[in-house]
This record gives structure tokens, sequence and C-alpha cells, in this order.
């Protein structure tokens, strides 16, 4: 079964930040992905270091699929081990996080995690 009850439209200018978070994860550029990032309002910048690189590394994370070199070299939802990953930054980001994410984060999240979770299951 597929929930699309997370369903909802975004602004342009909301998906236009959240797109530059996501490309500094693509080309794997941490000032792309920090700067971007507060510029959504994910970070306040008042951050300590250990917070930058939880975020970081969480961005990396999702980021990972669209990191696959090739066409032919796919990636693998199977054995990308994404709750691993993320567990392990969780407590980092829940100790050390200064203000909530943008409202709209919660929902985008909703899908994406819903969308990995579904391809993983699938071996995809």
């Amino acid at each position: 079964m597929i929930d699309f009850g997370a369903g909802r439209e975004f602004g342009e200018d909301f998906l236009g930040k959240y797109i530059e978070v996501i490309h500094g994860a693509y080309i794997s550029d941490r000032k792309k992905i920090i700067d971007s990032s507060l510029d959504l309002g994910f970070l306040t910048g008042e951050e300590n270091r250990e917070m930058l690189n939880a975020h970081y590394t969480g961005v990396m994370i999702i980021g990972e699929p669209f990191r696959t070199p090739t066409r032919d070299d796919l990636y693998n939802f199977g054995t990308a081990d994404f709750t691993e990953k993320i567990v392990k930054i969780l407590p980092t980001m829940s100790k050390h996080r200064l203000a909530p994410p943008p409202p709209e984060v919660y929902s985008l999240h909703k899908k994406v995690v819903g969308t990995y979770l579904m391809c993983i299951k699938l071996r995809a």
C-alpha cells in the first residue's frame, strides 16, 4: 500500500532552496549544503561543530542515491543501511538542534522517507 496522505503543494521559494541543499549533496559540497541549509532555515548559524557535522552527514545520507556514478552502476537501496546511518546521528541532532526545521520539511520528508523505505523493502 502506498499512502498519498502526505500530498501537498510546496512553494517555489521553498523548493528552490531545498533543491540547493540536495544539489550540495549530489556534488558533495559541504559549504553549499551548510549555506543552503542556513538559507532554508534548517540551521540558525549558531550551531556548534558537532551539529553542523551531523546535519551535513544527514544530508549526505539522503543524497546517496543521487551520487550514483553511472547509469550502469545503479544505486542499491537494499544494501544502503539508511536506517542505521540516520540512527547514529539522531542523538546529536536532538541534543544540539537550536531551531526546528521549516514546517514544510515535515511533509516533504514524510514523502522522501516513505519512498526510500519502499525502495528498501523492494530491494530496488
